[in-house]
């Protein structure tokens, strides 16, 4: 299925460019250890342990080992954006964790898939680790990055609200398109023609591998933000670090997929991607709803939802002459946010910059 390939390399390239198309690289901050160390080592180790506990076939395994081993997703950013975490952060890690997956998703994927299905053959007698396509994988994330430089000398050169709202817009809608693409590629058959039918689409044993698909993400997030606490991270930092310990980048999955199974495994394989990328966007979005109400982020936690989303409150350093920490930005309240959480009355306030998701 090289067509489907070549459709989903692209689309992924322009979801890509485009989130990356609304960062200003003056805001990119260090990365902290933590973060780079939840993205590569806990979650991959996660998916392992879930691959043996549920004894998860190699269709399903593998797809799933690749995901938890990728890279962080670009909707990362834009999650981090509306629920006012530290942006700056999620944008750096994003790409020094896309950088480093060269190296570290194919050695996840090496030590992790021969420790789960060293042996096992495939129906046709094949090596099931003789069958992994390092190559696609590689190719893959080659197309990650090109974006993410593209993404990021356009927005450079192109420094402007309207480039950033076309990128952005070009962006979401590559990604909605992704996502249709692959949810119509998860539920029809491969090449053999074994095509599903709608009474086998769910079965118990389907429902089991969906549980299991789901976990990595919870887990992920529970760990990640206990490890971040223990570290003593601002509060913000703490959100960023585990939304981008879990907001994988299962593009890089889909696209694998379809060079490595073809019939009813590729179709298999389809749905790891298609159902955590669900439940990642469904598992986030409630845990930053709550830690905003908890006070942990950017935002004042007494604020209206709709204002919110709508606002952006990224801190900015402001110079020794009025001797600020830092102000909120928002067009129509004044505070700043402090470590409590919640905005500082007795700072004033910069008009919001909308370029950003």
């Amino acid at each position: 299925m090289l067509w489907a390939q070549i459709v989903t390399s692209l689309l992924l390239f322009f979801l890509v460019m485009g989130m990356a198309s609304t960062v200003d690289i003056r805001d990119i901050l260090p990365c902290t250890i933590d973060g780079l160390c939840c993205q590569f080592v806990i979650l991959p180790l996660i998916g392992y342990l879930i691959v043996l506990v549920f004894s998860l076939p190699p269709p399903v395994g593998i797809t799933l080992l690749i995901v938890v081993s990728s890279p962080g997703g670009s909707y990362s950013n834009w999650w981090c954006s509306v629920f006012n975490a530290d942006l700056a952060l999620s944008v750096s890690m994003t790409t020094v964790s896309t950088l480093l997956s060269v190296g570290f998703l194919p050695l996840n994927l090496a030590i992790y898939s021969y420790a789960a299905y060293a042996g096992e053959e495939h129906a046709s007698g094949e090596s099931v680790l003789k069958s992994i396509n390092f190559a696609s994988i590689f190719i893959s994330l080659a197309v990650v990055i090109a974006a993410i430089g593209v993404g990021i000398f356009c927005s450079w050169k192109f420094d402007t609200p309207q480039w950033h709202r076309i990128s952005y817009l070009g962006g979401n809608i590559s990604g909605i398109l992704l996502i249709i693409f692959s949810t119509v590629l998860s539920f029809v058959g491969g090449d053999d023609g074994n095509e599903p039918t709608p009474e086998s689409a769910l079965t118990a044993n389907d429902g089991i591998q969906y549980f299991a698909i789901c976990l990595p993400c919870f887990l992920g997030l529970v760990i990640a933000t206990t490890l971040a606490t223990l570290l003593k991270l601002e509060k913000p930092q703490r959100l960023t670090t585990a939304v981008e310990c879990c907001y994988q980048n299962t593009g890089i999955a889909t696209s694998a997929a379809l060079s490595l199974f073809t019939g009813d495994d590729l179709q298999k394989a389809m749905r790891v991607p298609v159902v955590y990328g669900l439940v990642e966007a469904i598992f986030i979005g409630v845990y930053l709803l709550i830690f905003w109400k908890l006070g942990w982020s950017k935002a004042p936690k007494d604020e209206k939802c709709c204002t919110v989303i709508t606002k952006s409150y990224e801190l900015h350093e402001k110079g020794e002459e009025d001797g600020q920490e830092g102000v909120a930005v928002d067009g129509n309240h004044e505070g700043s946010w402090n470590e409590e959480g919640g905005a500082d009355p007795k700072q004033p306030l910069l008009e919001a910059d909308h370029s950003l998701p």
